[in-house]
């Protein structure tokens, strides 16, 4: 009996003897925390404070891909296309809200679309370019790739890089405008480029930094040389005049305006061009109204249609493009269809040039 009731005790007294082995470890094994950290009133460690949440990136602008500006006259250095261009570039950059693509190799004007739609463009600027006295007559086009249809076109002399980039930041605006993404869209904030501050397109291009550039223009605005360097004689034009009448179309007017602009431009590369005023009525009733005194000129005028879309198919343009004498005859009447605007009146004044070489 004496041996049950000291084993009994002696399990009883286990647990107690256990009890202060089990508080010590517990001591060594979780030292006291430290004055800084303190624990709350429950006793657990006060949760890490949040990052301050950061600015949610705004998704990249539209795409858009700048090729280079066509020449109108043997007056200009080869590279006065490519780099215009490229002060469109350095301002769209410097400015924000545009995705602006590499240029691609040198392309064919007639296939800026198709290029531009295979690189994922939605839009693409070109232009031309004509030299005015000390500076540069540029016009330049801003096309959308999903139509074809030119949303923005303006003609300015320009004499600097701030006047070019005046002109591009017009350009960004249409494309934005279009796109439908107000006009101070800034893709993200992670670029180091302050936005422009000055008010205006020029103020704005003036407070643009365009590294590398101004060297280059020495030659292209104000100090082009008059004679040319070791390159061969252009052919001359012929003598006989073009006078172009304002495009015809069942289209806004200031579409017209510059389909009429652009008509001008591709024939000035060609011959002696000049945009002239028709009186009302038909080019053949009033053409010698038109041509005056100049009897040795052609007038040339078209029609813009714009034909529409269907299943899996965009819209294409066709340009009429005719040629009348100064007596009032139809001397030539064909047209040109492409995907947008400017490559079917270039392809029309193509096919008259190679036919009439002398526009005649």
């Amino acid at each position: 009996m004496r041996r049950l009731f000291l084993a009994m005790l002696a399990l009883c007294a286990l647990p107690a003897l256990a009890a202060p082995h089990a508080v010590a470890a517990s001591a060594a094994a979780s030292p006291s925390p430290s004055p800084a950290a303190k624990l709350s009133p429950k006793g657990a460690p006060p949760a890490k404070a949040a990052p301050a949440p950061k600015g949610t990136p705004l998704p990249s602008g539209p795409k858009v891909i700048v090729y280079p500006f066509t020449a109108t006259s043997d007056g200009l250095p080869k590279s006065a296309g490519a780099t215009v261009a490229t002060i469109f570039v350095h301002a769209f950059e410097a400015s924000g809200g545009l995705n602006v693509l590499p240029t691609p190799p040198p392309t064919a004007s007639k296939l800026y679309p198709a290029t531009a739609a295979r690189l994922g463009a939605g839009y693409y600027v070109a232009g031309y370019l004509t030299p005015i006295g000390q500076g540069v007559s540029v016009l330049e086009q801003v096309v959308s790739v999903t139509n074809g249809v030119i949303i923005y076109s303006k003609t300015a002399q320009v004499f600097s890089v701030s006047d070019a980039g005046a002109l591009a930041l017009d350009a960004r605006s249409a494309i934005l405008a279009d796109a439908g993404v107000g006009r101070d869209y800034q893709p993200s904030s992670s670029s180091e480029t302050p936005a422009p501050t000055a008010t205006g397109p020029a103020g704005q291009a003036a407070s643009i930094k365009i590294s590398g550039i101004s060297g280059v223009l020495g030659h292209l605005f104000g100090k082009r040389p008059t004679v040319a360097i070791a390159s061969p004689t252009p052919a001359p034009k012929p003598s006989r005049r073009a006078l172009v009448v304002r495009v015809a179309g069942n289209l806004p007017g200031g579409m017209l305006t510059t389909s009429t602009d652009i008509l001008a431009a591709d024939l000035r590369k060609h011959f002696h061009t000049t945009i002239v005023t028709a009186p009302a009525g038909p080019i053949a009733a009033e053409a010698n109204a038109i041509c005056g005194t100049d009897r040795d000129a052609t007038i040339l005028t078209g029609t813009l249609v714009m034909i529409p879309g269907h299943f899996m198919h965009h819209g294409s343009t066709r340009f009429e493009l005719k040629a009348y004498a100064c007596f009032g005859a139809l001397l030539y009447h064909r047209h040109a269809n492409a995907g947008d605007t400017p490559t079917a009146i270039r392809n029309a004044v193509d096919d008259y040039v190679e036919l009439h070489p002398d526009n005649r």
